[in-house]
């Protein structure tokens, strides 16, 4: 809406050419009788005045009925319900202005600015907004009528150019060009009668109200302005899953392409009573009580520009028993001293709502994966892990599984890569010492020997030597050293510790001397 949807009224524009008319007259120093018609402009200018603020009473009703039916209108009835405080609030700073003037210039406390005597007085006006105060009145009208015209403007488009031309020249408060040294001010209440002051200030209340009156309409207009127009609407179904585990609940969302989400649809779905509408979408709740394929049939009802509208849609999901999948990610088997990797899922449950219970074991969960770690010497028993699923009843079991705990296998002790088998006598003593290493084993493990001990026969005599970590001591290298081609070597009494700092015996390794 624009300024050029708000043309004056014959009326107005009458009080306009009197206003014109009668202000050359006050320039020729027409006599007092003449300026009393001054009150006759007045009085038409309170009329105006009245029938403006009785259309803009009821379109403030029919504003807040539409804003109590749709939030778009709320919002600009908010902008519009601002506009009008601060409307009342320079009203009534200029009503207050009228009547320190009519009772300083009769001096009684009787007068009115509808009935008073000293029409003809020239200084009274100039003294209460000029003078007292240091003119702090004038200055303080002026102000208020900038504040109020840059609300106004602060609400209206900036392509809406007519309107706010239309704004800027009634509210504005610009000095005469030309003047000397006369200021807006001196201009509204210098050396004019009281009446004309009166007839002034009167239309300023006037300028006021028209101006709120236009901004009142085009708020209201702009709400349907931007009101969307749909050429097709078509429901549409997004479930969250249509796998549903029984006892548990079939959930979807149920909404309309282009739906407005200030005007709510209406649904009916066989079978189901209570759905719950919120900003346009329906949360469809149908309870699993029978597994199998399912398939409900509803309809949608949308305000539409000749009424309402209906159109059908069905809701197609399918009930399973339910059923947990829990695979071991390494084997299926838990070993002592190590973090197990497990992971668990079940068809139709979000990973979020699942929990599991465990037994002879602790867990940690990292993502969406379980590290079992069993508790120590355990070995030989089982450990039971039960999953629950939380559902809109409360959390239920879902299902079970049995796992073996076994201690981790003893690795196997080599030198030069090899526990057993011809070495030539140079590579043998080039090695720093036993090594112990996992075969066959999906776990990456550390085991580091800690003792052993080399035997050989030299000259008919098995000599041994013993080394209390896992390298070659002095003497087990020139007893190697000493041995001819053929001989064997022996390296027994074998121990190593892994993850779990316990002892383990390896088996011998035995060496030919190539």
């Amino acid at each position: 809406m624009s300024g050029g949807n708000c043309p004056e009224t014959p009326r107005q524009k009458m009080i306009g050419m009197m206003y014109l008319f009668l202000t050359a007259m006050l320039a020729l120093n027409v006599s007092g009788e003449l300026l009393k018609a001054f009150v006759l402009v007045d009085e038409s200018i309170q009329q105006s005045i009245d029938a403006v603020e009785k259309k803009n009473k009821s379109l403030y009703f029919n504003f807040k009925v539409d804003a109590g039916n749709n939030p778009r209108a709320d919002a600009e009835y908010k902008k519009a319900l601002e506009i009008q405080n601060l409307a009342d609030e320079l009203i009534g700073y200029i009503d207050s202005l009228k009547w320190i003037m009519v009772r300083k210039v009769d001096n009684s406390e009787e007068a009115t600015p509808l009935n008073f005597t000293g029409q003809d007085n020239q200084d009274v006006a100039a003294q209460v907004m000029l003078v007292e105060k240091t003119g702090s009145r004038s200055i303080d009208l002026k102000d208020k009528f900038k504040t109020y015209k840059e609300l106004l403007l602060k609400y209206v488009n900036e392509e809406d150019t007519t309107l706010r031309h239309n704004i800027e020249k009634m509210l504005s408060t610009p000095d005469p060009e030309g003047a000397d040294g006369r200021s807006w001010q001196s201009e509204k209440f210098e050396h004019l009668p009281m009446s004309a002051s009166m007839a002034l200030m009167s239309e300023m209340i006037s300028t006021v109200r028209n101006s709120e009156a236009d901004m009142l309409r085009y708020l209201h207009t702009s709400v349907d302005a931007s009101s969307f127009k749909f050429t097709k609407v078509d429901p549409y179904v997004i479930p969250t899953s249509k796998v549903v585990i029984r006892g548990g609940e079939y959930n979807a969302q149920v909404l309309v392409a282009g739906q407005d989400e200030t005007l709510q649809p209406e649904f009916q779905i066989d079978g189901v009573s209570n759905i719950e509408v919120v900003d346009g979408v329906g949360n469809v709740k149908v309870p699993a009580t029978s597994i199998g394929p399912k398939e409900i049939a509803g309809k949608v009802m949308i305000p539409g520009p000749d009424g309402m509208v209906e159109r059908p849609f069905t809701l197609d999901y399918e009930v399973i028993e339910p059923m947990v999948v829990i695979s071991p990610t390494k084997m299926n088997v838990f070993y002592e001293a190590v973090e197990n990797p497990v992971t668990i899922s079940v068809p139709g449950v979000n990973s979020n709502d699942l929990e599991i219970a465990i037994t002879n074991a602790k867990y940690r969960k990292v993502k969406n994966q379980y590290l079992v770690r069993v508790n120590p010497r355990t070995a030989g028993a089982k450990s039971r892990i039960t999953v629950f699923a939380k559902t809109e009843n409360g959390k239920r079991s879902i299902g079970y599984m049995d796992f073996r705990i076994k201690r981790i296998p003893p690795p196997i002790a080599k030198v030069a890569g090899i526990n057993e088998g011809t070495l030539r006598k140079g590579l043998l003593l080039a090695q720093t010492g036993i090594m112990a290493e996992m075969e066959d084993f999906d776990f990456e493990l550390e085991y580091k020997v800690t003792r052993f001990n080399v035997s050989a026969v030299k000259k008919g005599y098995t000599i041994d030597e013993q080394s209390e970590s896992n390298r070659f001591t002095k003497q087990q290298l020139e007893l190697i050293g000493g041995l001819n081609r053929g001989d064997k070597v022996y390296i027994n009494g074998i121990s190593a510790k892994g993850p779990d700092n316990v002892p383990k015996k390896l088996g011998s390794i035995t060496i030919t001397i190539d």
